[in-house]
């Protein structure tokens, strides 16, 4: 068995030798393209990543390409801050916008905003972080630069799904991923950048519990990586898709991909063991070998020594360590990590917005009350119990209630018939069962109408009403007037004065009456649908039918219909 003390050995001479090997490689990454070098950036950590980007920047001096230069510029921030040496990725700033600015390079303040937001970010100063990218963001748009945009839009988005606006997340990556297809970009490039957004929108969907969207996109994600140095991102996306194999209760394949990620991308940093002990405490807390959960969670303590301003960020991992010593008994240590837990929560909450911390409350609340259980299950049935009766209580309540504004409907619906049904048997004319009178009135006087025309008017929609004219969907005021040789608005002032309402109340009164005729007399027209007895009284629709019936009677044709039945 290899010791740890001959491990530490082979790890001091890897960085006594590293210059030399860096420096006896130079021969062979001459020929290398610069799309080429920024690939091998991401399979090595610190310091080759440094010694690499140092030799990019020499090659782009050497060759006078200043556009290059300013990208070993950046890359050195980004590895800065990739390496958690913030104050070495702020100090370099003023020199990267200086050069862009002296070369004239495009987008240098879209950059510098975009490496001091991922610095914020990696400080765990999440606001100001969001502040810089949609600062950046705005920039990009501004200057319809789609390249920095759908990177920015990636970026803040994932911010978004680590702070729990997952709905927010999704949306964001999906417009980045849209951007994608207007962007000249070699295959390589659109290959990482997509497989980039797919893993992100992999991470909000496990936030959100949705296992088979979350496993979609992290194997897209895989697809995306072709190239066999890209080691980096795989270790990543075997990472995550781990994580998903846990939540779908697939141990044997989490153990699997955990086990080939931690084989990709060495040397390790202290933040993988911190990451892959904590995904592995996550497997077999739920495998429910508790001891072992304790043990790689521990470690993964023991290794990274997470500093004071990272503990915002521990929240999770407490709360995996109180959890498996509950489950061994050891109430003292549980008790311990929860109340870490709680306190890493609370400096996580200045960082979301209100919702987020609502939930965090909740969420220790019921962890709270799950210890409490141990002790005092009895009380827990108990108030279980009362949980249960209360909304069993309130359910029929609600049932009572309903029940009851239903039974009141229904008998204010059946005075409304009996009346509507005396009504009916004393009118000696149809016209006299509804007879509804408009406030206001299309043409208010008919004084300027000759006595002669408006008797002749009144006779001829008298010979249409027995022929029954206002039953065809063509009846209007234009076919009215003609049929009775005479014009619109006459036709319209004669029946506003002679009957108190407009010409399109008049035809509807005439509908509705012979509707609740016919329905009370005829068995056979009762049985129609509502849709096919709207056809037969002229209506275009049901819902005009069902309208001007309610009006005229303040009942449904529904239960008019069934109330004639009982009766006939």
């Amino acid at each position: 068995m290899v010791t740890a003390s001959y491990m530490k050995f082979v790890k001091l001479l890897f960085f006594i030798f590293l210059p030399f090997s860096i420096s006896a490689q130079n021969d062979s990454l001459a020929g290398k393209s610069y799309e080429d070098l920024s690939t091998l950036m991401h399979s090595y950590g610190s310091p080759v990543t440094f010694e690499l980007i140092e030799y990019y920047r020499r090659k782009a001096t050497d060759e006078g390409n200043t556009e290059e230069q300013l990208k070993a510029k950046s890359k050195f921030i980004e590895a800065s801050v990739w390496n958690r040496k913030f104050d070495q990725a702020q100090d370099s700033l003023p020199s990267l916008n200086a050069f862009a600015a002296q070369n004239d390079l495009s987008s240098p303040l879209t950059n510098s905003l975009f490496e001091i937001g991922r610095a914020y970010f990696f400080q765990g100063i999440w606001g100001k972080s969001i502040d810089r990218y949609s600062e950046a963001l705005k920039i990009a748009e501004k200057d319809n630069d789609k390249e920095f945009q759908q990177k920015l839009l990636q970026q803040i988005g994932y911010i978004r799904s680590t702070i729990g606006d997952d709905k927010e997340a999704i949306k964001l990556q999906k417009r980045s991923l849209n951007l994608l297809n207007d962007l000249d970009l070699s295959t390589a490039e659109l290959e990482t950048s997509r497989g980039k957004n797919h893993y992100y929108l992999s991470l909000a969907y496990i936030r959100t519990n949705q296992k088979d969207s979350a496993l979609h996109f992290i194997d897209l994600a895989l697809l995306s990586v072709r190239q066999p140095e890209d080691t980096c991102r795989r270790k990543n996306y075997l990472k995550t898709k781990a994580e998903i194999d846990i939540l779908q209760k697939d141990f044997d394949a989490a153990e699997l991909n955990l086990k080939k990620a931690m084989a990709l991308c060495k040397p390790h940093e202290k933040i993988d063991s911190l990451i892959f002990y904590g995904q592995y405490g996550k497997l077999y807390l739920e495998k429910q070998e508790y001891k072992k959960a304790q043990e790689y969670l521990q470690e993964a303590l023991d290794i990274y020594k997470v500093k004071k301003e990272e503990e915002g960020f521990m929240q999770d991992h407490y709360k995996l360590l109180a959890k498996a010593y509950k489950h061994t008994g050891d109430i003292e240590k549980s008790n311990f990590y929860l109340e870490k837990y709680i306190n890493t929560t609370e400096e996580f909450m200045k960082i979301q917005d209100s919702v987020s911390k609502v939930f965090k409350l909740q969420e220790v609340k019921s962890f709270k009350a799950e210890l409490n259980a141990i002790k005092e299950e009895k009380d827990q049935k108990q108030s279980y119990l009362n949980y249960v009766l209360l909304g069993t209580s309130i359910i029929i309540l609600i049932l009572l209630l309903l029940l009851l504004r239903f039974y009141r409907n229904k008998k204010q619906n059946e005075v409304k018939f009996e009346a509507l049904l005396l009504k009916m048997n004393s009118a000696s004319k149809m016209e006299e069962i509804t007879a509804t009178k408009d406030e206001e009135l299309d043409e208010k006087s008919s004084t300027d109408v000759p006595e002669e025309t408006k008797k002749q008017i009144l006779i001829g929609l008298k010979k249409l009403e027995e022929k029954e004219y206002f039953l065809k969907q063509e009846c209007n005021s234009y076919n009215v007037a003609r049929k009775i040789n005479t014009n619109t608005s006459y036709l319209s002032k004669v029946i506003n004065s002679h009957f108190g309402k407009n010409f399109n109340t008049y035809i509807n009164d005439l509908r509705i009456n012979y509707a609740l005729l016919r329905l009370k007399n005829d068995v056979i027209f009762r049985s129609y649908s509502i849709q096919s007895i709207a056809e037969e009284v002229g209506y275009k629709s049901t819902d005009s039918f069902t309208k001007y019936f309610k009006l005229n009677t303040g009942l449904n044709p529904s239960f008019y219909i069934k109330e004639i039945k009982n009766i006939t």
